[in-house]
Formats: structure tokens, C-alpha cells, sequence
């Protein structure tokens, strides 16, 4: 009888390339592109508004009874181009009132939103409903498994603020970092050490025989 050959094994993955080689187009665990992940960020955006619209109609009116009425004078003194000037550029100092009322609206959406996606990457096998909506899910690039409670937590918070919270300066800082690696990383996926993967592509893989 001939002996044996010895099994190989393939190494374990520890350096960056060889994690950027998993996660690329062509490797066992392909990441998702922009356009697929802005499709499944607008779903769950529109989910997002509308449980924060549900919310705030009762909300809002029970703690700020003239709502309504504050808006409507706004609407009208805005005409004033040196009132809006005013307005934006010291909005708590010209307008208290309604600095207060735009505050607790932003407040209870990036509450909402923060809750929403920490929820689905924590409970839900790392998808939102955007996600599954797209066969998408974020995966941990450590363990190449769920990301853990604390990771969909800090996900989910650093998401959030980013989108929310600082304008132009969050969305650069979430996007630019696309165009500096390979696995297809926003900001937030590598402060989390995250990736988003792309389930549709995965089962192709996974089905294509040896």
C-alpha cells in the first residue's frame, strides 16, 4: 500500500492581506459595493422616519403644546432674508423656541435610528431589514462570524452619529475610507472592525462546485 499523503491545510488568516483576499470580489466571502448598501441604507432610512413620525405625533405635541403654532409664525418671519440669516447662523439665541422643538425631533430620530440598527446587527445575524431586503449582513472581520453584542452596539452608535449628528463632516468620514481599502469599508465598519458582505455572491460561492 502507498503511504499516505500528508493533508495540507490552508493557514490560518492573521495578516491584512490575507483578510483582504477573503473579503474581496473574487475570494470565499465577497464584501458588498456602495450601490447595493445606499439601496438597503434608504429602506431602512424610510423605516426610520416613519416609526420617528409615529412617535413624535404623540410625543412632541404633549411636550410642546404650541408646536403647530411656532411652526407656522416660522414659516412666515423666514420670508425675512435677515431673520433667516440671523436664524442660521444663531438659531438657540434668534429662535429658542423652535431651536428647542428641532432639537427634540433630531434627539428622538438619532434615538430611533441608533436603537434600529444596533437591534438588527445584534439580534438579527448582523441585518437590518434594508439589509435583508438585499441579502446583506455584517459579519465581524475577527471572527468572520456575528459581530458581538458590544461591536452592533458601537456599529449602531457610530452609524448613527455619523449620519445624523455632523453633516458633510460624518459622511466624509463614513465614505472617503472606500477608496483606501480593499474590503470595501465605510468609517464606521472599520472603527467597529466590521464588514458588510454580500449574501447573494456568498451563496453563489458556496453552491459553485470545487
Amino acid at each position: 500500500m502507498s503511504e499516505q499523503e500528508p493533508q495540507q491545510k490552508s493557514p490560518p488568516i492573521q495578516s491584512k492581506d490575507g483578510l483582504d483576499s477573503l473579503l474581496s470580489d473574487s475570494g470565499p466571502m465577497p464584501t458588498a459595493r456602495l450601490g447595493i448598501r445606499a439601496l438597503a441604507f434608504l429602506l431602512d432610512l424610510v423605516l426610520i422616519l416613519g416609526v420617528s413620525a409615529l412617535i413624535l405625533k404623540v410625543a412632541l405635541f404633549s411636550n410642546f403644546p404650541d408646536a403647530a403654532s411656532i411652526w407656522n409664525d416660522y414659516t412666515i418671519v423666514i420670508q425675512d432674508l435677515e431673520y433667516a440669516k440671523r436664524l442660521m447662523l444663531d438659531m438657540k439665541g434668534t429662535n429658542p423656541e423652535l431651536f428647542e422643538i428641532i432639537s427634540y425631533v433630531l434627539s428622538t430620530i438619532v434615538t430611533v435610528a441608533w436603537i434600529y440598527f444596533a437591534a438588527g446587527e445584534a439580534f438579527f445575524n448582523g441585518s437590518s431589514m434594508g439589509k435583508l431586503c438585499c441579502r446583506l449582513r455584517s459579519i465581524s472581520t475577527i471572527t468572520l462570524g456575528q459581530p458581538t453584542f458590544f461591536s452592533s452596539i458601537v456599529r449602531g452608535g457610530l452609524k448613527t452619529i455619523l449620519v445624523f449628528s455632523f453633516g458633510i463632516i460624518g459622511w466624509a468620514a463614513m465614505l472617503i475610507p472606500l477608496a483606501f481599502n480593499k474590503r470595501h469599508q465605510m468609517g464606521h465598519d472599520i472603527l467597529s472592525r466590521t464588514a458588510v458582505v454580500d449574501e447573494k455572491h456568498l451563496n453563489i460561492q458556496k453552491h459553485t462546485p470545487a
